[in-house]
């Protein structure tokens, strides 16, 4: 059995994970883009950011996700 992580323990390499098996890519890095680089829709940015929001415990208000543009950006507002 895993071990939950709260949002204070979450980290930038856990935010790559989810990304690479959301989106079926092997290698994520911190600061790709998740539409232009990482060939993300934006069905597939609605469904990396409900994935955060449930498996980390926290909500990402409605209109920070025209903001979330990066790994990084996903990473910085799971951790509020």
């Amino acid at each position: 059995m895993t071990q939950d992580v709260t949002k204070d323990e979450l980290t930038i390499a856990e935010i790559q994970t989810l990304v690479s098996l959301q989106l079926g890519i092997a290698s994520v890095g911190e600061e790709d883009l998740l539409v232009s680089e990482l060939g993300a829709e934006s069905a597939d940015v609605v469904n990396l950011i409900a994935a955060v929001e449930d498996k980390y415990d926290v909500v990402i208000a409605e209109d920070e996700i025209p903001e979330i543009r990066s790994v990084r950006d996903l990473f910085e507002r799971a951790r509020g």
